[in-house]
This record gives C-alpha cells, sequence and structure tokens, in this order.
C-alpha cells in the first residue's frame, strides 16, 4: 500500500465533521423539500431559502459526492433515497434528528478531550447541567427531541415487531414506552393482547391521550412514574427500547432490579439496543457509543455486558434476536 492511501483515508475521516456540518446546513435550511417537487438548481434553492448561492451550491456538491442529492449539470440537483428522508414531510424524517443533535453536540464535542482525560461527561461540563434538564428548559427542545427520535425509531418499531416472538407474550409493559409506538404495534398483532406503559409522569400524561385516541384505553394502561424508585406495573414482559444505554451500569441494575421486584417467575425482559461489535468492525453502535459518551453517564454495550447487567439484577439471559435495523433484542427471564 502507497503512503497516499492511509494518508487519504485519514484525510477524510479528520475533515468528517465537515460532512456533518455541511449536512446541518441543509436540514436546517430544509433544502430537500425544495426538490420534493422535482430537479431544480442550486440557484434556485437558494433563493427560495434566502441564503448566498455560490455557498450553498459548494455545500450541496460536497453532499452530492456522498450520495446525499445527485448533481447534474448547471448545478441541477435531485433527490436520492438519503436526501428523501431529510424532507420534513417524509415518513420518520430524519431531519430534526440532524437538527437537534447538531446544535447540541457540535459545542459538546469540543470538550471530548477534556472528558477523555478527566472522565467526566463534555456536555454537563459545557453547559453546566444534565442534558435531560436542557432539554426541558424549552419547548421548542422538547418538541425537537420528540420528532429527532421518531426519525430514529420508526424504522426499528416494525422490525422489532417482525422479527421478536411476541407470540408468547400476553401482556406486554413498555418501560419508558414515550409515544407508545411499540406498545401501540404490538396491540394491533392480535386482539387479546393487552399491554401497560410505564413512563415520567409528563410522558404518561401526553401519551394517555394518544392510547385514548386510537380507542386503546380498555387493552392498554398508562403508568407514570420513576423507574429508579419503582417499576409498579405487572406483565409476561418488560421492553425496553433505547433505555440502558442512557445510564451506567450501577443505574442499569438499578432499573432492571426494580423490574425484578415487580415481576414473577418466568416473565421476561426484553432490552431493544443497538449491539457493539467486535473489534476492528465497522459498527453504528460504536458510533453511538460516542454520542453517548458526549451526553450521558450511559454507553453503548456488546451482548456479554447486557448479560452482566441482567444478572446481577437476578434475571437469567436467554438470548438475543436480531432485527431488520440498527437494534437486535436481548432476551432475560426471572428465575423461578
Amino acid at each position: 500500500m502507497s503512503r497516499s492511501e492511509p494518508l487519504s483515508a485519514l484525510i477524510n475521516l479528520q475533515m468528517g465533521f465537515l460532512r456533518s456540518a455541511c449536512l446541518y446546513v441543509v436540514a436546517k435550511l430544509e433544502v430537500a423539500d425544495q426538490l420534493s417537487d422535482g430537479e431544480h438548481t442550486s440557484d434556485e434553492i437558494a433563493r427560495r431559502v434566502k441564503v448566498d448561492p455560490e455557498y450553498l451550491y459548494r455545500v450541496m456538491r460536497l453532499l452530492a459526492s456522498d450520495g446525499v442529492f445527485t448533481e447534474k449539470t448547471n448545478r441541477v440537483f435531485a433527490l436520492t433515497p438519503m436526501s428523501e428522508l431529510l424532507r420534513i414531510g417524509a415518513k420518520g424524517t430524519f431531519q430534526p434528528f440532524v437538527v437537534f443533535n447538531s446544535e447540541a453536540a457540535f459545542e459538546a464535542v469540543l470538550g471530548l478531550l477534556a472528558g477523555v482525560i478527566e472522565g467526566h461527561v463534555p456536555f454537563e461540563k459545557r453547559f453546566g447541567k444534565h442534558v435531560f434538564a436542557w432539554m426541558q428548559e424549552s419547548p421548542e427542545r422538547v418538541a425537537l427531541m420528540e420528532r429527532a427520535w421518531q426519525g430514529i425509531h420508526w424504522p426499528e418499531t416494525d422490525a422489532v415487531l417482525r422479527s421478536y416472538d411476541f407470540s408468547r407474550i400476553g401482556r406486554l409493559a413498555d418501560v419508558g414506552g414515550g409515544h407508545g409506538d411499540v406498545l401501540i404495534g404490538y396491540l394491533a398483532g392480535a386482539a387479546g393482547r393487552s399491554g401497560v406503559i410505564f413512563d415520567a409522569p409528563e410522558v404518561a400524561a401526553q401519551v394517555s391521550k394518544r392510547i385514548t385516541e386510537l380507542g386503546l384505553s380498555g387493552r392498554c394502561d398508562v403508568v407514570g412514574g420513576d423507574f429508579f424508585k419503582a417499576v409498579p406495573v405487572k406483565a409476561d414482559a418488560y421492553f425496553l427500547r433505547h433505555i440502558l444505554h442512557d445510564w451506567n451500569d450501577e443505574e442499569c441494575i438499578t432499573i432492571l432490579r426494580n423490574i425484578a421486584t415487580a415481576a414473577r417467575p418466568g416473565n421476561r425482559v426484553l432490552i431493544a439496543e443497538c449491539l457493539v461489535k467486535g473489534p476492528n468492525v465497522p459498527d453504528t453502535g460504536k458510533l453511538f457509543d460516542i454520542e453517548m459518551m458526549l451526553f450521558l453517564t450511559g454507553r453503548e454495550r456488546t451482548v456479554d455486558e447486557y448479560r452482566k447487567l441482567l444478572e446481577a439484577a437476578g434475571f437469567q439471559y436467554s438470548g438475543v434476536t436480531a432485527t431488520n435495523s440498527i437494534v437486535s433484542v436481548v432476551e432475560g427471564f426471572l428465575p423461578g
């Protein structure tokens, strides 16, 4: 291998932050929506969104080289499957995630070196508060965050419901269930199913309205509370999606032990997370792990690390189910 190949790879890796910044620019300006009716020149788009045409062209040109757009002759651009996901009107649009994550992470990432040296959370050092407290300061941030995570979650929901065998479960508890998408999909799978969503009181109040509107109140309870104190709900299985990765091992064990206290022998706990793969393997899980390092005390984990958490909380590990998404379902059960 010549010296130019590893050097070129390093240049692209080091300059990758510029790609992220350009992606943020087009997401914030809603550029993809300007192409929803067909091809346009970057000058036309610039006039619509009221920005400098030359600067916008250069941003779009770079992103087209990565497949975000297609650049044709005379600075004409068109959508690709990637930019389709950046349209606000697209199902599960990824646009809010790009905007929210960029605006929160770009400042926090400057503290990553100090965080690695000192072992602290860079976001908390930069903003002086927990990221969840920071979000709650602004209703606009909360709304953007909720839409952002929908862009991550919606492909997972169908994938989990299709891949994991829920036929053995009569009543499912979604712990930290948010909008209730998984439980709603689970209930739709069979008329005899029932469930409960357990989340923070303010979230529970919102999702309760949705459950009522969907006519599911007879089969779905909604309970507010704090899973660090107790999980006072009964079910055949307890489902947690993107919950444990927010917290350190001790905090995760507390949550799982509270579930174990509520559960009966034979009940299952289902952990849907982005699992970290082995050494030297390109891996979305390793990327999200650095995201966790920036914002929270948590981390993305390997299957073995989740097995150890389950066992520390009194559960027995029983397997993992891959899905056609970035998450897998790690399963444990409470021994008799």
